[in-house]
């Protein structure tokens, strides 16, 4: 069994126990998943099954989008709800304008340290292990993009719902305390949905009741997405076997000699970009990538191989 589930991540859950619970249906079959969401958060959680766990480092280099709650005049350890109290301010008196002349800020590429309960590790060890064992440690910041930022709805005086579309590594619930200690009384995130994950969209997503009950009537094989799904919106290549082949054995392919074969049937070329790679007979088998060499020319480097022709 080879391919993607969409699956409805419902809160008090962790990613791993969504992971978990879909192995006890597949004991047989490697499953993982396409980026961690909190337990406390719901949304899109993409799973991935037998030869698609190939795919989870493309899976995380995906936007994403998230619908969350901002309360402000209140920070907590964990920046969100289900952490302790630190502080509780007043909150100055907001308009809408005003708080989409902040989120404007917050826009583009900006930086993030990562918060304490967090999976991301240091000296081989987790951020959460850290802080649960009383332990602040430092962080280096990241640079993530906030590619739009726009309030949805507005209670005031304290409460901001809003959507975020960003790159991979950003925190949501650290966005909400910089906005918070932008305005000068702190805030922490109160809700968290993720709606998108590339092309995975939460108006697909199917809850884990829905797969159990496919499973009982053995009818899997209509919620399971094909092996290329993640990759519907790139360009296509289709390759006869000699290139396939070559691409297979690890070697890289000039693009001027690809043009002279294919012709218009080619795509342009744009350094890093990802290029799912069929037979002639529209089979998936592996995704390339456009590189640049020394000499500012053009190939095409094998990433990832799937089937066999």
């Amino acid at each position: 069994m080879d391919g993607f589930l969409n699956i409805l991540k419902p809160p008090a859950m962790t990613s791993h126990d969504v992971v978990k619970k879909v192995r006890g249906l597949f004991p047989t079959v490697k499953v993982g998943h396409g980026g961690t969401l909190d337990p406390d958060a719901v949304g899109v959680l993409p799973l991935l099954l037998g030869k698609a766990t190939k795919l989870s480092s493309y899976l995380l280099e995906f936007s994403k989008v998230y619908r969350a709650g901002l309360q402000l005049g209140i920070t907590t350890d964990t920046e969100d709800s289900s952490g302790k109290v630190l502080t509780k301010q007043d909150v100055p008196a907001l308009s809408v304008a005003d708080i989409e002349k902040v989120f404007h800020l917050f826009q583009g590429e900006i930086q993030q340290i990562p918060p304490m309960y967090s999976a991301v590790k240091q000296k081989g060890k987790k951020l959460y292990q850290y802080a649960r064992e009383g332990r602040n440690v430092d962080r280096s910041p990241r640079k993530v993009t906030v590619y739009s930022l726009k309030i949805i709805e507005f209670y005031p005086p304290s409460r901001i719902l809003f959507e975020v579309k960003c790159s991979k590594g950003t925190y949501i619930r650290t966005l909400c305390s910089q906005i918070g200690d932008y305005l000068g009384c702190g805030g922490h995130m109160f809700s968290l949905l993720r709606k998108e994950v590339g092309v995975f969209s939460i108006q697909d997503a199917h809850t884990i009741e829905e797969l159990e009950e496919s499973y009982r009537q053995n009818r899997i094989a209509e919620l399971l997405l094909p092996l290329d799904y993640p990759f519907q919106n790139c360009k296509k290549l289709f390759l006869e076997e000699t290139e396939i082949k070559a691409l297979r054995q690890g070697r890289y392919l000039s693009y001027f000699n690809l043009l002279e074969k294919y012709g218009q049937a080619l795509p342009e070329p744009v350094d890093e970009t990802i290029l799912p790679v069929y037979t002639k007979k529209s089979i998936f088998t592996l995704l390339a990538r456009w590189k640049k060499d020394k000499k500012n020319l053009f190939y095409l480097k094998p990433e990832k191989v799937l089937k066999s022709c």
